[in-house]
C-alpha cells in the first residue's frame, strides 16, 4: 500500500489548488484551503493535497487471498492515477482523445468505492443480504462487486463535460469527489464529478440510447452560468457524510460562505448554463428525441445516495 492511503487522488486534489515558487513541481504538492464539517466556521490552509483525504487501514485485507489480494485496492487506483492529471488538462484544452476519456472514466468508476462512508453503506447491504456482522475483508469483497457493477451501468449513462464561465466562481471539491443528483422535470438522476476548478464531469444515468458509444468521450459540453455554478458549489457542501470541501487558496473566503440548502434548490429562471435556455442540468441528454417545455423556478433535486 501508498505511505499514504488516498481516498480521494492526491493529484486530482492539487487541480483546485495553487503551485507555490520555489517548491516542488506537481500537482500533489499544490496547496488548496479546505473547510471541514467538524468546524464549518474556520477554513484551514493552505494545505498540501498530498496531506488530504487519506485514510490509514482503510483497504487493509485480514485474510488475503487471490480473490481478494492484500493490494486489490492500491491496483485499482494505480491502474490511472498516473494518467489521470494529464486526461484532465486535455479535456480543459479541448484535446482529449479516447485513451484520455477512458482514464476519467476510470476515475468516475474508482471514486464509487474509495471514500470512508462507502464502509458504512457496504455494512448495511451485506447485512441486508444476511450477514449479521460482516467483517472487514465481507467489506472489502463488496468493494470488488460494487467497482465492476458500477462500470456496467456507466455504459447506460450519457456524459457531458461541464466547464464554469468566465464570471462563475471555481469548481470547489468535497472529498467523496462526487455530487448526486436528481432532476425531478425529468425524473433522470446523475452525478456530477469536478476534475478542477475549471472543468467537471457530469453523468445522467439510466439515459443512454443504443448507438452511444460511452467511451467515445462527453457526449455534450456545457458552461455553468454564474447561478449554476453556485448551485453546485453550495451542494458540494452538503453531499451525505462528507468531511470537508477543498478550493483555491484565493477561495478561502467563498467557501467560507457556502450556506447550508436542503435537498431541493430553485433552478434560474434562464436555466444553469450560458448561452441557452436548458431549463435543468440534464436536458442535453435529450438531444435528438424531443425536450419538454420550459418551466421557470422548476425544482431540483439533490439526492444523499451514493453511485
Amino acid at each position: 500500500m501508498a505511505p499514504k492511503p488516498h481516498y480521494l487522488p492526491a493529484a486530482l486534489i492539487g487541480g483546485f489548488g495553487a503551485s507555490e515558487a520555489g517548491r516542488p513541481a506537481g500537482l500533489r504538492h499544490a496547496k488548496v484551503c479546505v473547510r471541514r464539517r467538524k468546524e464549518p466556521e474556520k477554513v484551514f490552509g493552505p494545505l498540501k493535497a498530498e496531506n488530504i483525504a487519506y485514510q490509514y487501514g482503510l483497504y487493509d485485507v485480514d485474510a488475503p487471498s487471490s480473490e481478494l489480494p492484500a493490494d486489490f485496492a492500491e491496483t485499482i487506483w494505480q491502474a490511472y492515477e498516473g494518467a489521470l492529471p494529464a486526461a484532465i488538462r486535455a479535456l480543459e484544452q479541448g484535446t482529449v482523445t479516447r485513451d484520455d476519456w477512458k482514464t476519467i472514466l476510470s476515475h468516475v468508476q474508482a471514486q464509487s468505492i474509495r471514500h470512508p462512508d462507502y464502509d458504512r453503506v457496504a455494512v448495511t447491504y451485506i447485512q441486508e443480504d444476511g450477514v449479521p456482522t460482516p467483517g472487514r475483508d465481507h467489506v472489502q469483497r463488496q468493494r470488488q462487486t460494487t467497482f465492476r457493477e458500477t462500470r456496467r451501468w456507466m455504459a447506460q449513462a450519457r456524459f457531458a463535460l461541464i466547464r464554469r464561465g468566465t464570471a462563475a466562481p471555481r469548481f470547489v471539491l468535497n472529498d467523496k469527489g462526487y455530487i448526486p443528483m436528481h432532476d425531478t422535470l425529468l425524473d433522470l438522476k446523475g452525478v456530477l464529478f469536478p476534475l478542477s476548478g475549471e472543468i467537471a464531469v457530469l453523468m445522467v444515468v439510466g439515459a443512454a440510447r443504443p448507438a452511444d458509444d460511452y467511451e467515445a468521450g462527453p457526449l455534450a459540453e456545457r458552461i455553468l452560468n454564474v447561478k449554476g455554478m453556485e448551485i453546485v458549489n453550495q451542494v458540494a457542501w452538503t453531499v451525505s457524510e462528507i468531511t470537508c470541501v477543498m478550493g483555491h487558496p484565493d477561495d478561502a473566503g467563498y467557501l467560507l460562505q457556502l450556506p447550508e440548502t436542503g435537498p431541493t434548490v430553485r433552478l434560474p429562471r434562464l436555466g444553469p448554463y450560458c448561452g441557452n435556455r436548458e431549463p435543468s442540468f440534464f436536458h442535453w441528454t435529450l438531444a435528438g428525441i424531443g425536450v419538454p417545455e420550459p418551466r421557470e423556478g422548476e425544482d431540483f433535486r439533490w439526492g444523499a445516495q451514493t453511485p
